[in-house]
């Protein structure tokens, strides 16, 4: 999409590991960012245009996040958390073997720690009981993530965000830029000079 200029990336379709559908958020931010007309734009603020300076988006449907969202200007990653039914777990363990960050563990039973759950889904897709089922899911949305001669990885700027309220923050977001952004002022450079965003 650099002809329109905004760059604006999502991870592969149908990836069994995704945790969320990006494709409606894709369409709706693909029309907000052709109508806001962002190479008009660019070409009043700077002299020439290079790639380094068109806006980056990048959605990703799960925390592997194949299309890097972290080093972009604005990354977008699904998460689907476990929940935890009275259902009849057997002590098969094959959802602590398929979670890599350790968040399960088995203590007499199984034993779930939040804080090291990424909200991949491996483990609602390993339980083959009922005893874990999808829970809780949404969108953690990174702002100012960039490659070059300054690199830096994006911050989380908000959690738990279901999608037309991402793609709210999104929009606001780049109305702002187009609005209050210095000449020669990369969206990256914008967002950092505002953390409260």
């Amino acid at each position: 999409m650099t002809e329109d200029g905004f760059v604006l990336e999502h991870c592969r379709k149908n990836c069994p590991k995704s945790t969320q559908d990006w494709s409606l958020l894709y369409e709706q931010l693909n029309q907000l960012l052709k109508d806001m007309d962002f190479s008009t734009h660019l070409a009043t603020k700077f002299s020439s245009i290079h790639y380094h300076h068109l806006p980056k988006i990048s959605l990703a449907g799960c925390p592997n996040a194949c299309s890097q969202p972290q080093i972009k200007d604005i990354g977008v990653i699904g998460y689907l958390l476990p929940k935890f039914t009275e259902g009849h777990c057997t002590g098969c363990q094959a959802c602590i073997r398929s979670c890599q960050e350790k968040a399960l563990t088995w203590q007499e039973g199984l034993v779930f720690n939040e804080e090291l759950c990424l909200g991949c889904g491996d483990c609602i897709r390993a339980c083959k009981t009922g005893k874990i089922i999808s829970g809780e899911s949404g969108w953690k949305l990174y702002l100012g993530g960039r490659l070059g001669r300054k690199p830096q990885l994006a911050r989380i700027a908000q959690e738990k965000l279901q999608g037309h309220k991402v793609y709210r923050k999104i929009a606001l977001l780049l109305e702002d830029y187009l609005e209050n952004s210095l000449p020669n002022e990369r969206l990256t450079h914008f967002l950092d000079r505002r953390p409260d965003l």
